[in-house]
């Protein structure tokens, strides 16, 4: 529940005339983007913001509940702010009209809750490859397209489909796929043989990637322990709670709180760090309290920071999309380009509105599935036309979201996790041409 105190009220005023009306953050909201709706920017419903407050009564909440329920909570204006407008005034926007907004339907509500099931995930990423694999079959690469015209489209189920996180599900494939783009044959290899004292860290498993992405956490955990990383088990630990969060869970997600703050206090040592997987994951757990900024920490940081083994030659240029919840929600940046410029050969590319967001925000665009369609075509044809052969990010909505649009805009240009294509660069090497 919000607090209504009169001195809790008077902070609200407070942080909202932070904001000065300067316009900064527009060109970085997705929805403003999209629409050139002032009310869909987040300089339009502050002011809204300041109108609830102003007249606290249901009928003004009801006539502002759709431009607060649109907000995907990227962040992008908290990062672009000059005046350190926080987010969590949209938070409490959003949570002032919660009541107004509109309810999923029933079948897609169900769907929501078991978003974070790894069980549920696991169906799907089954029965999704299954069905892609049919729907390929018959309509070639362009199946995308044509599946977004037929008339059996009904907008959530075929964004459930398109966006569904997927990667090579075994080291071969990922190895074929790589080897096409790069234009040789590759061999499995060993690995670098790491001779140090290994660090010990603790590993979130992620529902999404455990569920969607299997074989991209088993090659994250050979390239952690590659790089000198002994992996504790972290006993008991569920769901970061975040998607529950999102779909009106709040018990859900206070209950898996408690499980995931009981696991970390008893792997005993501060020292030990928990590694995180996904950037969306990662985000929420540190807003468990102040206490896990420090022992949470994002796995392309923890790799990013350090001085990788030798690696073969990957001769491709790479686009890397910057997950909201690393970027905005964590201030990360620089460490995973720091990992993709210490592979030789490889040419790092920026893609126009790099700093946007995608459309994905997890639940969110099965709640607005037309609105994230085209946010995912625009991110789709700016990464287009960076002119990569390759997308990389390191967040699983990201990967689906962004897959979604390239096979809509370019079907082409193909997206991995990153820690794929770092595992490409560590763990193949080039086959020897043969002698004539």
């Amino acid at each position: 529940m919000v607090k209504t105190e009169p001195e809790y009220s008077q902070s609200l005023d407070d942080l909202l005339r932070r904001c000065v009306g300067c316009g900064l953050c527009l060109p970085h909201c997705a929805t403003w983007a999209e629409t050139g709706n002032e009310t869909h920017s987040p300089r339009g419903r502050l002011l809204l913001l300041g109108d609830m407050l102003a007249d606290p009564n249901p009928e003004t909440q009801a006539a502002y509940a759709d431009a607060f329920d649109l907000c995907i909570g990227c962040r992008a204006c908290e990062t672009a702010c000059p005046g350190g407008v926080p987010f969590s005034l949209l938070e409490h926007g959003q949570h002032l009209v919660a009541p107004y907004t509109d309810r999923p339907s029933a079948a897609m509500a169900l769907i929501n809750r078991k978003l974070d099931s790894q069980v549920f995930l696991s169906l799907l990423q089954t029965s999704g490859r299954i069905l892609r694999t049919v729907l390929k079959w018959g309509w070639g690469s362009t199946w995308r397209r044509r599946l977004d015209k037929a008339p059996l489209n009904t907008g959530q189920l075929v964004r459930l489909l398109g966006s569904m996180p997927i990667s090579p599900n075994n080291n071969d494939d990922l190895i074929t796929l790589l080897d096409r783009l790069v234009g040789s044959a590759s061999n499995p290899a060993p690995g670098p043989d790491f001779s140090g004292s290994p660090r010990e860290v603790a590993f979130f498993v992620s529902c999404a990637n455990l569920g969607l992405l299997p074989a991209s956490s088993q090659r994250l955990v050979a390239i952690l322990e590659a790089t000198g990383h002994h992996l504790l088990p972290l006993e008991n630990q569920g769901c970061c709670g975040a998607l529950a969060a999102h779909t009106g869970r709040p018990g859900t997600a206070a209950r898996l709180k408690r499980t995931n703050v009981q696991s970390m206090v008893a792997l005993g040592s501060d020292d030990i760090v928990v590694v995180v997987e996904a950037a969306g994951c990662g985000h929420h757990l540190k807003d468990y309290g102040p206490e896990f900024q420090d022992r949470l920490v994002d796995a392309t940081v923890l790799l990013g920071e350090l001085l990788l083994p030798a690696m073969r030659e990957v001769p491709l240029k790479v686009v890397y999309h910057d997950p909201c919840h690393a970027l905005h929600g964590q201030g990360i940046f620089e460490e995973p380009r720091n990992i993709l410029k210490q592979i030789p050969g490889l040419e790092l590319v920026e893609p126009e509105e790099a700093e946007m967001c995608c459309g994905s925000g997890g639940a969110w665009g099965l709640l607005h599935p037309e609105m994230s369609n085209r946010l995912g075509r625009r991110k789709a044809r700016n990464l287009k036309l960076s002119g990569a052969d390759l997308v990389v990010t390191s967040n699983p909505g990201c990967l689906g979201q962004i897959a979604d649009g390239l096979a809509l805009e370019a079907p082409g240009l193909p997206v991995l996790p990153l820690m794929d294509l770092l595992w490409f660069a560590l763990f193949t090497t080039p086959k020897k041409q043969g002698c004539r």
